[in-house]
């Protein structure tokens, strides 16, 4: 068992060193997306730059703060958490404990309410989908009984 959670942890390092941040393909345009209105829901992380992830994210967003529980660059989940905002159709945060998120988010809900894009603002933009989901009960208790964490960067 240690030996497939080690090959494991190799096979994401490994995938973390050979990606790269392509622009953000062709998804849901603006007439499909409405802003931030519906975000106070969980959601899964799905894809990024239009595939399938390897990882695990998933966050949710309540009355102004937000859960993130992430399993990126190791076998455990990791948990952070803090406060959101959305101005002007661009939604940032900032971690209790660990500063800003590294950048803003533009793009929005589906008008179905099941889907949520975010496209990062920074120079090398990143889009990434998340479904709305439950989050299990199994990654909160993982994520929080004493995984929080300060020495592996949030997804955020």
């Amino acid at each position: 068992m240690k030996s497939l959670k080690i090959w494991s942890l190799a096979v994401v390092l490994l995938m973390a060193m050979v990606g790269c941040k392509p622009t953000p393909g062709p998804g849901p345009g603006p007439e499909q997306m409405g802003g931030f209105d519906a975000i106070e829901k969980e959601w899964k992380l799905v894809s990024v730059n239009g595939v399938a992830n390897e990882f695990h994210v998933y966050i949710s967003f309540d009355q102004g703060t937000f859960a993130l529980f992430q399993q990126l660059y190791t076998l455990d989940f990791k948990f952070y958490d803090g406060t959101y905002s959305i101005s002007g159709g661009k939604l940032t945060g900032e971690y209790f404990d660990a500063g800003a998120w590294k950048c803003g988010y533009t793009g929005g809900i589906s008008e179905d309410g099941n889907t949520m894009t975010l496209i990062s603002d920074d120079d090398q933009a990143v889009k990434c989908i998340y479904e709305a989901c439950t989050i299990p009960d199994e990654v909160r208790n993982e994520a929080v009984n004493g995984t929080r964490s300060v020495e592996v960067v949030p997804f955020l």
